[in-house]
């Protein structure tokens, strides 16, 4: 089973709390100072890495969003903030990153033997989702926040946050005690989905993690699917085959033709046949070194969340939508490239494409004309079915009116 290579948890608590009150009067002490009386005023005391029976070996300076390390005035500063935060009744969240130390040194963050730890990578890291996470949970325009990180060269080191808001934003509610009464105060939930994000933010800037991810979705949507829009044109004939299936089997109307409608389900499998045909024949390279890159990624999140987890296998359904969302950008690629050939077959002008008049004219009046067709007389038509054409959005309105207007000017071409 492997182990998470990082692991998170929050907690906040009132203004009123003792705990809250402690944090300030620490937060303009000396770092030996605080780290030996850190038990006072963590609220995490047994949050299942260190159990906290004891004080951290050693702690660096508070940093903060701009700061790596605050001056005294600087901590007078923040501590000010601290105390306007709690006298405005503001809860105070602190959150524990505990980093696993074995992994910290194998990727090349820690050097065990002179306990030196890449405090600026992992403090930018921090700042990044930090951000991150105040604007998901609407905080960005009104949260503070200080930081330090902790040592514990038996178990864990730990980034410990607390964070406050001077004016605060978060509503009231109305909570029951375990007796059965009830009591005001300010709504301190974090959503999960935003915290398990901050874990997965702060991971992905410690391995930049952006670049193949990037490289992912530009490999889906610009690199793999060289053959767009010439697929009947290719000359592997099993495919050609295929082609002509799929375009037989069609639904008749053409604004169904898009590869995740209900409509398209009986059709769908064909199209997936000819999508991995056409992978295994003509981008096989591109394809597997898309493949390479999704296991990548979804050996990221195990070491990210551990074996086995819940977070692990959601995580892990990144490379099935991902495979998914390749199959559904080739497969409307190829109904768009039908939809093309049927305009064509019927004689129905795309957008992108002109309309020869003269040569439509000539044909649509030389069914019912037995003399040549006047030049005046076929300028006046053109142009006012050109009119015509321009406002039409239904072919088969468009058809009708063809029609109708063939039968009344029939005398125009004799």
């Amino acid at each position: 089973m492997v182990q998470a290579a990082i692991v998170m948890k929050w907690k906040f608590i009132m203004a009123n709390n003792q705990k809250f009150q402690k944090y300030i009067n620490y937060i303009d002490r000396d770092e030996a100072t605080r780290t030996k009386e850190f038990h006072q005023y963590n609220i995490l005391e047994n949050d299942g890495y260190n159990h906290y029976m004891e004080d951290p070996e050693k702690s660096t300076g508070l940093f903060t969003e701009n700061k790596d390390q605050l001056s005294f005035d600087e901590r007078q500063q923040m501590k000010k903030l601290f105390q306007i935060a709690q006298k405005n009744d503001s809860l105070m969240w602190q959150d524990v990153v505990s980093f696993d130390t074995n992994w910290l040194t194998e990727v090349g963050l820690y050097d065990r033997e002179n306990k030196v730890l890449n405090e600026p990578k992992l403090k930018n890291a921090i700042r990044i989702a930090m951000k991150e996470q105040l604007n998901a949970e609407n905080l960005k325009n009104s949260a503070v926040w200080t930081a330090a990180i902790h040592y514990n060269e038996l178990h864990h080191i730990h980034v410990h946050i607390a964070i406050v808001e001077p004016n605060p934003t978060r509503k009231y509610g109305t909570f029951s005690r375990k007796d059965g009464s009830t009591y005001e105060a300010r709504k301190g939930y974090r959503s999960k989905r935003n915290v398990d994000r901050f874990r997965s933010r702060v991971m992905s800037q410690l391995l930049d993690r952006d670049q193949p991810l990037a490289q992912i979705s530009s490999m889906i949507r610009n690199q793999i699917g060289k053959q767009k829009g010439n697929m009947r044109q290719l000359p592997d004939s099993e495919l050609r085959y295929l082609y002509n299936q799929i375009y037989q089997s069609l639904p008749p109307d053409r604004s169904k033709w898009k590869y995740n409608m209900n409509t398209m389900n009986s059709v769908r499998p064909k199209i997936d046949r000819f999508n991995k045909m056409y992978l295994d024949t003509y981008e096989k390279d591109e394809f597997n070194e898309l493949q390479n890159l999704l296991n990548e990624n979804s050996a990221f999140y195990m070491t990210l969340y551990g074996e086995g987890t819940k977070e692990y296998q959601r995580a892990n359904d990144f490379k099935v939508n991902k495979n998914a969302e390749l199959y559904s950008l080739l497969g409307n690629s190829l109904l768009k490239e039908m939809s093309n050939q049927y305009q064509e077959e019927h004689g129905i002008p795309t957008k992108n494409s002109s309309v020869d008049w003269d040569k439509l004219m000539s044909k649509q009046y030389q069914k019912n004309s037995s003399g040549p067709v006047q030049a005046a007389d076929l300028s006046k038509v053109k142009k006012a079915l050109k009119k015509d054409f321009q406002s039409v959005k239904n072919q088969q309105i468009y058809l009708n009116n063809m029609r109708e207007r063939e039968q009344q000017d029939q005398g125009f071409s004799r």
